[in-house]
């Protein structure tokens, strides 16, 4: 009975080692990759090209904070959902930049003329991806995303452009076109870091989630495996067997 309870753990411990070690490869050579890719590469940091914002043109302020908001608020904000006006230069215009009460852009009031802005255009958002990158290079395609994000976007606030641009790290930037300001930078070795990211969470949908039962699941067998591998290297220790000293 015992040496048919031993061959059954033993079978036990040698397929749930084949399954759990194809996972536990794809956590090692993740975090391999994680350990050698420059994390200011992956994040697009390398390629930024580090812009200091423009000094405020306050000759060019003709509205003061309260007429801006009231013109904002003809155009349909509602002033009671503004937490916060910025004044800042953008695209060569002074403007108030409105925030909601998530801190979340919803326009911008020209700051000379009073013209309500909802967007900036196209071209403004290709001139500031452009600007951020430091490389020279043109501008393949743009898109303004306003259903489900992209993977490489979750988690962005929506609607925004997708600029493309022409150079060998396939680069995305992602625009605001309420502010015009860049939010992502994603390239060829970011979508690299990803792909092993979302091996090492096992969350093949979202691949940020660390809390779903299928990474718990896999956790538990590696344990399991671990400790069944011990428990059978201790049963296949020499044992010691007491010899009786024969009588002369």
């Amino acid at each position: 009975m015992a040496t048919r309870w031993k061959k059954n753990w033993y079978a036990v411990h040698r397929w749930l080692g084949l399954i759990v070690s194809l996972q536990l490869l794809a956590w090692s050579v993740g975090g391999f990759t994680f350990s050698v890719l420059n994390i200011k590469n992956v994040r697009g940091e390398l390629d930024q090209n580090p812009l200091d914002p423009p000094a405020l043109r306050l000759d060019r302020v003709r509205l003061t904070a309260g007429e801006a908001s009231a013109a904002a608020e003809v155009a349909g904000i509602d002033s009671a959902s503004v937490r916060e006006i910025r004044l800042r230069e953008r695209f060569a215009r002074t403007v108030f930049e409105f925030f909601d009460l998530e801190g979340q852009p919803i326009g911008a009031v020209d700051a000379s003329t009073g013209e309500f802005m909802a967007r900036v255009s196209e071209n403004e958002a290709k001139a500031a991806a452009t600007a951020d990158f430091t490389h020279d290079s043109p501008v393949v395609s743009i898109t303004l995303l306003e259903g489900d994000p992209p993977s490489e976007f979750r988690g962005g606030p929506m609607p925004v452009y997708q600029v493309i641009l022409d150079h060998p790290k396939n680069p995305h930037l992602y625009v605001s076109p309420i502010t015009g300001d860049v939010l992502k930078r994603r390239n060829r070795v970011w979508r690299l870091f990803d792909f092993f990211w979302m091996l090492h969470t096992m969350d093949y949908r979202n691949r940020d989630d660390f809390n779903h039962w299928l990474l718990t699941t896999m956790s538990l067998f590696a344990v399991f495996t671990s400790a069944s591998g011990l428990i059978l290297w201790w049963w296949r220790l020499p044992r010691k067997r007491n010899s009786i000293a024969p009588i002369l």
